[in-house]
């Protein structure tokens, strides 16, 4: 890790927003720590995730970062308890303007810059929505600048949390922040057959751990027979019709449909005996 990495950190927002900013003036930054930060056209307030970020692997140039302004203080902190109030009012101010439009839309959150310049309300619809008239009468209400934006069920089952098959809390909840993206490929690779509710997740997509297991078991892979590989078992021509990596077997099926299990060492010694014979 380069020196620049070791003077980035990585900052959460409201919402479980997330970005990285520069520590140029090398403060003393601690997790947890709440700081103020630049932000488009004026300044913002959040709370330090992680430090030291690996630029390399987040394939990020220290130029292109905002950076951290200072630490915030108690003042700071008084302040933020009213822009969490101003959101309160805020909210109850879009609910009663958004009766008055000819479409739905859930309401999911709202989050005020910190300096007051930007204020941005989350929402979900089952179709597109043409929110224009809507947008103008919220900036005539706040007159601040106002974004509408629409989130999908993967962003607000991450903002609400929850548990998985597995016993533990989301992974999008907890470290992930972009989707990873899931191949039926990689089912193939992990031979993973199962109905579609067996291997999504409470958000309706491929479970993400598919995507963090997809290099071991390619690797893994390497020292399996390909399916469809033929082998000779008591004069008996069988080919490989699935190999299961967790437990090491490999089944085997011959011509009139019999099926038989044997191990990777066992499919191995077999297959080293034939070649010496050779």
């Amino acid at each position: 890790m380069d020196n620049n990495s070791k003077n980035v950190a990585e900052i959460y927002f409201k919402f479980n927003r997330k970005d990285y900013f520069l520590n140029s003036e090398n403060l003393n930054l601690r997790v947890g720590l709440y700081v103020i930060v630049e932000a488009d056209k004026g300044a913002d307030i959040g709370k330090v995730a992680v430090l030291s970020m690996n630029l390399n692997e987040l394939k990020i140039e220290t130029d292109d970062l905002k950076k951290i302004v200072r630490i915030a203080d108690d003042k700071d902190l008084e302040r933020l308890k009213r822009v969490r109030e101003m959101e309160a009012k805020a909210k109850t101010q879009f609910l009663e303007s958004l009766k008055k439009q000819p479409f739905i839309m859930h309401f999911v959150d709202v989050e005020y810059q910190f300096d007051g310049n930007r204020l941005t309300f989350y929402f979900m619809a089952k179709t597109r929505i043409d929110f224009r008239n809507f947008l103008k009468d919220l900036a005539s209400i706040f007159h601040t600048r106002i974004e509408l934006r629409q989130i999908n069920d993967f962003q607000e089952i991450r903002r609400l949390g929850a548990f998985g098959v597995c016993g533990r809390e989301l992974c999008c909840k907890k470290f992930i922040s972009k989707l990873p993206t899931i191949t039926s490929q990689m089912m193939r690779d992990q031979n993973i057959i199962s109905t579609f509710s067996k291997i999504s997740g409470i958000c309706g997509k491929w479970l993400c751990c598919f995507a963090f297991e997809e290099e071991n078991y390619q690797e893994i892979s390497k020292s399996f027979p390909d399916i469809d590989d033929e082998i000779t078992i008591r004069k008996k021509n069988m080919r490989v019709r699935k190999c299961n990596y967790l437990s090491s077997t490999i089944q085997l099926i011959d011509e009139d449909g019999n099926k038989k299990t044997i191990s990777l060492s066992e499919f191995d010694a077999i297959k080293n005996k034939k070649s010496k014979r050779i």
